[in-house]
């Protein structure tokens, strides 16, 4: 029964459709390209309304009608502008100054602890200071420096409060910065009173590889306290 029902729609449409384009003896009837595709989805529509194996159903299809072509869009040319950058020399503006490097002096100037006197008097490699224990492969090199209160009275001797950072060159090659310990006779660190005439021995520790230093032959120091920049040469 669904069957001739199918059949039977199918007719209907086919046959409306043949009446439609030939007519009553007439000449046949030319369809719009828009005509044709509202037919075709009618039918189309039918059969798929009937049509248990296809679960989507009818779809509609849209055609739309002839439209002009619009003439394509000229995309634009992009214009790159190159910025030329004018050197100080033409704009009159100063470049900036390069960082020189600072003059040599002394380990007593470079501290600049009023009535103080620092002298370097030696430098030893060791497996251990106190306890102080290098990484694994490096070894010790503790700088002898001794303080000396060249007045008659006592000085407050506070290198603690300058902050300075000390950066080692050894040998000409290895360059390490000093390393910061909890011992009472580290120079970058040390507070203390000194008596007039007194002295007080203190160091300066570095950690450098073991396998390319195995003598202090050269030694020099930068020292940088607040914006003073200072050079020491202590070998």
């Amino acid at each position: 029964m669904k069957n001739l029902m199918k059949k039977s729609l199918l007719f209907g449409v086919l046959a409306v459709t043949a009446v439609y384009l030939t007519g009553c003896g007439e000449e046949p009837y030319e369809l719009e390209t828009n005509e044709r595709a509202i037919i075709v989805n009618y039918a189309a529509h039918i059969v798929a309304k009937y049509n248990t194996k296809q679960p989507e159903g009818y779809k509609y299809v849209f055609v739309p009608e002839e439209e002009e072509e619009e003439p394509p869009v000229e995309e634009e040319e992009e214009t790159v502008e190159e910025e030329t950058t004018e050197e100080s020399t033409e704009t009159g503006e100063d470049e900036p100054e390069q960082q020189k490097d600072p003059e040599e002096t002394t380990l007593t100037q470079a501290l600049g602890i009023p009535g103080v006197t620092a002298v370097f008097t030696g430098a030893q490699l060791v497996d251990q200071y106190e306890t102080v224990i290098p990484e694994q492969g490096n070894v010790l090199a503790v700088l002898h420096v001794t303080l000396q209160n060249q007045t008659d009275k006592s000085v407050d001797c506070d290198i603690l409060s300058r902050k300075p950072i000390f950066l080692a060159k050894v040998n000409q090659t290895e360059k390490v910065t000093a390393e910061l310990t909890l011992l009472m006779n580290n120079l970058g660190t040390y507070q203390g009173v000194i008596g007039a005439g007194e002295s007080v021995e203190t160091i300066i520790m570095l950690q450098l590889d073991a396998q390319k230093v195995t003598s202090i032959d050269q030694l020099e120091m930068s020292i940088t306290s607040g914006e003073q920049r200072s050079k020491v040469v202590f070998l």
